[in-house]
């Protein structure tokens, strides 16, 4: 009777710790996922509201000249000539801070600069931004910037209605949109969401530019 019971508690047992470990390594996955999630998300926020602050550090008036490249994903760079030169600057901000778990981020290819847009309010409908001419289209992350030509033509950058109301304050955007995959990795098992991941950061102009 001993023996009988022994192998009956074994058998129990095996079978719980067969239905016990698939759970607790779902659940391990998942709390692993969330944390990566979390981290990219982080990370993506700061490498949105860098590139929008480090668009001040180039001349106002400054245009790359031609031949200039930059950044880019592996294997690619962006032509940045006859565009302002904060718009190469945020660009290579933006690159240069996204440098973990790259590998498992599906991006949301956008314009890299853009300029014109308007946060609108109830008198003034919004307006679209505009891409300036030449402009890479296949950038991870895409600013609305204004500049000055080498002619004095003045190009306007996003306007923020909000701030300094009613005719409100130019201001730098810059956004960025992207998928997170663990199809690749030893977590797809078992997880089974691909979260979508974005950012958007604003970045006032310093006194000396207002």
């Amino acid at each position: 009777m001993r023996r009988r019971r022994r192998r009956g508690d074994d058998a129990q047992a095996v079978l719980e710790t067969a239905l016990v470990i698939p759970i607790l390594l779902f659940l391990v996955c998942n709390f692993i996922a969330v944390m990566v999630q979390v981290t990219v998300q982080e990370q993506l926020n700061s490498a949105t509201a860098l590139a929008a602050q480090s668009r001040f550090q180039a001349p106002e008036n400054a245009i790359d000249p031609s031949g200039t490249r930059c950044c880019g994903a592996p294997g690619m760079s962006l032509a940045t000539a006859g565009l302002p030169t904060g718009c190469r600057y945020a660009a290579e901000t933006f690159y240069g801070t996204m440098t973990t778990y790259t590998g498992l981020l599906h991006w949301l290819r956008a314009t890299l600069c853009t300029s014109g847009g308007d946060s609108g309010n109830a008198a003034i409908p919004p307006m679209q931004p505009v891409a300036y001419a030449g402009s890479p289209s296949n950038a991870e992350v895409s600013c609305d910037i204004g500049s000055i030509k080498p002619g004095g033509t003045v190009i306007p950058g996003y306007v923020d209605r909000a701030l300094n109301p009613p005719a409100g304050l130019n201001v730098v955007t810059c956004s960025a949109s992207a998928s997170l995959d663990f199809a690749d990795t030893p977590l797809a098992w078992g997880v089974f969401w691909t979260p979508t991941l974005h950012a958007q950061a604003e970045a006032l102009p310093p006194p000396f530019r207002q």
